[in-house]
C-alpha cells in the first residue's frame, strides 16, 4: 500500500491518477486531514496505517511553495520543507518503506561557472547548493536532513530526493494558468527574461518518479525537469502564442518586479543522471505545455 501526502496538490493529484491507472492501491491525505508539521502525530498516523495496511512506499508531495511569503512565514516554511520531509524519512526507515520527497532548483544561486562561460547544461546533483531565499534554505535543509537518514548503513529502504523546477499542473494555480488568466484581464504583461530554468509538467514528474521508485537506482538526489531551457518570458510567450493573444508582452528584469525573495537567475537542472539510470528520454517543456493544454481543454 502506498501513502501519499500533499495528495490534492499538482503533483499529488497526478500521482493519484497514475496509481489509479495502473491499479496500485494507495491512501491519500492532504493538509485538511493530516498536519505533517506535527511530528508525533505524523509518526503515530503512519505507524497506524502501516499496522493496518502494510505501507511499502511513502510519497511526500506536501510542501510550502510560497517563495515570497516564506520571507515572513519562515517557521512554517521550515516545518513543511525541512522538518516534515525528515520526519517522514525517519518513519519510512523505521517501517522499511520506500520514500520519495521533492526539492527545488532554487537551492542553487544561479552563478554556475560553466553557465557564465556559455554552457547551458545546468546544475548536476554533485554541484554544491547555495540557497538565496528562506524557501530555498528550507528546501536545502530538508535535503540535508533526509540525506542523513539515507547515510545510515543499516537502511533497507529505497530513498530518493528529486529536485525539480517550475512545476505546472491542473490541481492548483500555476504559471501557465496565471498567464492565461492575466491575458484575459490585461493588454500588456510584464515577465522577466533573466530568470532561466526548465518548466516541468507535474504529470511527467509523477510518471518518472514512479519509474525511479520501481528501479534499482541507488538512493540519493536526482534531478527531473522537462527537457530544454527557457526564461519566464519565453515560457509566457509560448503560452500566449498558443492562445493567439494580441496584447503586448514586455520583457523586464527580475529586480524591476520588487519581489521580496531573491531568486537564482539561472537554475537549469541537468537530468543526465536520471536519464542514464532509467534509460529514458524526457519530453521537451514545449511538448509538456502542449499536452497540458490538451489534457485540460485549454
Amino acid at each position: 500500500m502506498k501513502l501519499i501526502f500533499g495528495a490534492n496538490g499538482k503533483l499529488g493529484t497526478d500521482f493519484k491518477e497514475l496509481l489509479d491507472s495502473i491499479g496500485e492501491k494507495y491512501i491519500a491525505s492532504d493538509k485538511d486531514e493530516i498536519d505533517i508539521t506535527n511530528g508525533d502525530f505524523l509518526r503515530a498516523y503512519v505507524q497506524t496505517m502501516h499496522q493496518n495496511y502494510k505501507i511499502d512506499t511513502i510519497i511526500n508531495c506536501a510542501a510550502y511553495n510560497y517563495v515570497d511569503r516564506a520571507e515572513t512565514e519562515k517557521e512554517l516554511c521550515y516545518k513543511l520543507n525541512a522538518e516534515a520531509p525528515a520526519t517522514l524519512a525517519n518513519i519510512a526507515a523505521e517501517i522499511g518503506a520506500n520514500y520519495i520527497t521533492y526539492s527545488s532548483d532554487f537551492v542553487f544561486n544561479g552563478l554556475l561557472t560553466s553557465y557564465l562561460y556559455g554552457d547551458t547544461t545546468g546544475y548536476t546533483e554533485e554541484d554544491e547548493p547555495h540557497p538565496l531565499s528562506t524557501y530555498a534554505k528550507a528546501k536545502y535543509e530538508g535535503e540535508l536532513l533526509v540525506s542523513q537518514v539515507m547515510a545510515n548503513p543499516e537502511l533497507t529502504s529505497k530513498m530518493y530526493i528529486v529536485r525539480t523546477s517550475w512545476v505546472f499542473g491542473k490541481a492548483s494555480m500555476n504559471f501557465v494558468d496565471k498567464i492565461i488568466e492575466l491575458s484575459k484581464e490585461k493588454n500588456e504583461l510584464k515577465v522577466t527574461d533573466d530568470q532561466i530554468s526548465s518548466p516541468t509538467y507535474s504529470k511527467d514528474l509523477a510518471h518518472y518518479s514512479w519509474e525511479l521508485l520501481k528501479s534499482s537506482a541507488e538512493n540519493g538526489i536526482y534531478h527531473f525537469t522537462n527537457d530544454g531551457i527557457a526564461s519566464k518570458y519565453e515560457e509566457a510567450k509560448y503560452i500566449l502564442d498558443k492562445i493567439s493573444w494580441q496584447g503586448n508582452l514586455i520583457a523586464v528584469k527580475r529586480e524591476d518586479l520588487g519581489l521580496p525573495a531573491e531568486r537564482p537567475k539561472f537554475s537549469k537542472l541537468s537530468c543526465k543522471k536520471i536519464k542514464e539510470k532509467l534509460g529514458i528520454t524526457i519530453p521537451d517543456w514545449k511538448d509538456a505545455i502542449d499536452r497540458y493544454f490538451k489534457d485540460n481543454n485549454k
